[in-house]
């Protein structure tokens, strides 16, 4: 019988998506295999977001941010953000070749 409400953990919505590590993960490069050991302490070992961060010293946003992309946690946010449009003559920086 399945959950009368969705699985919460650390503030976010789980999904069913069950991980699995690949067997020839040390043939994987580096990023790729930083992304299968986040995916598999949070869904196979039931480490908490922070102290993933605190073991892998990574950003608590890149690991929410893979834990998103690989489908095991849903996005929380009611619309992802999209890079705001740069306006001309607005930014509080200038340009390194203008010299001003």
């Amino acid at each position: 019988m399945p959950p009368s409400e969705p699985l919460e953990r650390d503030g976010f919505q789980l999904t069913m998506k069950v991980f699995t590590s690949p067997s020839n993960s040390t043939l994987l490069d580096p990023v790729t295999k930083r992304k299968v050991t986040i995916c598999n302490l949070f869904a196979n070992h039931q480490l908490p977001i922070r102290d993933i961060v605190r073991v892998l010293d990574e950003e608590y946003r890149h690991v929410v941010s893979i834990l998103i992309e690989h489908g095991l946690v849903f996005e929380r946010r009611r619309s992802p953000r999209d890079a705001a449009p740069a306006e001309p003559g607005r930014s509080l920086f200038r340009n390194r070749s203008s010299k001003s």
